[in-house]
């Protein structure tokens, strides 16, 4: 594949008003100028698909459980994300089901590949001004990750 063929939409995912969940927004705001198509939903889950276009790679950025420690980045393609785990998103289905139902909707749209930035969070259930101190701290990292995913062109 050719770089000019290469089209890539970056979404993140997080309510901006709850701890660790905000990491979502807070990645968003970093990446605002960045070379791909940036999108943000407050909600993830079958929200996302209207926002599908055909791009060639999609990269999905959001607070996750994975039993890491907090702050902890994950990057993981889509041949290895989680079946039926709301460990992914806490915003209904989760990633790879809102994809497979997208492949079955909107085989068109779909993205080739698909790779999860998550960020291990601890905090979901207080205020923003909760999240804690390694989700924090991984913002920066985080943010450099992406980039260079979209450098190599989004894997």
């Amino acid at each position: 594949m050719q770089l000019t063929d290469l089209r890539t939409i970056v979404v993140c995912i997080g309510n901006e008003l709850i701890a660790d969940d905000a990491i979502g927004f807070e990645i968003y705001q970093q990446l605002v100028g960045c070379s791909a198509r940036l999108e943000y939903l407050g909600v993830g889950g079958i929200d996302m698909l209207p926002l599908l276009e055909g791009e060639t790679d999609l990269i999905v950025v959001d607070a996750v459980q994975l039993g890491a420690p907090a702050g902890t980045i994950h990057v993981v393609p889509w041949d290895s994300l989680p079946y039926n785990s709301t460990d992914i998103s806490a915003h209904g289905l989760g990633l790879r089901e809102t994809i497979e139902i997208g492949a079955t909707l909107y085989p068109q749209n779909m993205p080739k590949r698909i790779t999860l930035v998550g960020i291990e969070g601890i905090c979901f259930n207080r205020t923003r001004e909760f999240m804690t101190a390694a989700v924090s701290d991984a913002i920066v990292p985080a943010v450099k990750t992406i980039l260079d995913l979209l450098l190599q062109g989004g894997t």
